[in-house]
């Protein structure tokens, strides 16, 4: 479903990384753990697209991302990649059923409004369709985050840090959302942190050292 073959990336000459090798199948769940600075959100942006690696390539679902011109690659992630950032990105002039109904167009989706009551009323928040992103709790934002990841059926769903600022109790939550919008979705998912605490939530876990030093997955 995923396979990376050496990537590196530069940002400039005394900023430079290299990743190992991943392999995902389908339906499978990976947690990457690494110290902030390490390089992680770079791994995610480079996995989904929006950074292109200095040397390697990306398959996903038999798709090597870099051999499509811009326009197709973002065509492409908008259908086959979900993204829960580290930060919730709103338009927040809009509504949450409209920022659901703006992504499935820019996913090159048909406007399907049962599909958005569907993944609204799966995560709880069928009542807040109506509201404006900003008006959410921080609860309520990290589950409509999930949502505008999911809304297109992505066939893998990426989440950059979406614990760091929860307790334990609103951590498992939110891992368990995930990793059932998931299942839900037939898709595999894979999450990249500093928080250890995920580590017993997940089977296969890939843990990247100071320089970028692979441990086998558990």
């Amino acid at each position: 479903m995923l396979s990376t073959h050496s990537l590196s990336f530069e940002y400039d000459e005394h900023n430079q990384l290299e990743f190992p090798d991943l392999k995902l199948q389908v339906g499978d769940n990976l947690l990457i753990l690494g110290e902030s600075g390490i390089g992680k959100t770079t791994l995610l942006h480079l996995i989904s697209g929006l950074l292109k690696p200095k040397t390697g390539k990306i398959i996903i679902d038999g798709t090597d991302l870099f051999q499509l011109c811009d326009k197709q690659l973002d065509t492409f992630r908008g259908g086959a990649i979900g993204i829960v950032f580290q930060r919730p990105h709103f338009i927040n002039s809009l509504t949450l059923g409209e920022n659901l109904a703006l992504i499935q167009f820019l996913g090159k989706k048909k406007a399907d409004p049962v599909r958005i009551n569907l993944v609204l009323d799966s995560l709880g928040m069928l009542s807040k369709k109506n509201r404006k992103p900003h008006l959410l709790s921080q609860g309520e934002q990290q589950r409509a985050a999930i949502a505008l990841a999911v809304i297109n059926q992505p066939k893998l769903i990426l989440a950059d840090e979406p614990t760091a600022a929860l307790d334990d109790k609103n951590c498992i939550k939110v891992i368990e959302l995930l990793k059932s919008q998931t299942k839900r979705n037939k898709a595999s998912l894979i999450i990249i942190t500093h928080d250890q605490r995920l580590k017993s939530e997940f089977r296969n876990s890939v843990s990247l050292a100071s320089k970028m030093e692979i441990l086998p997955f558990n």
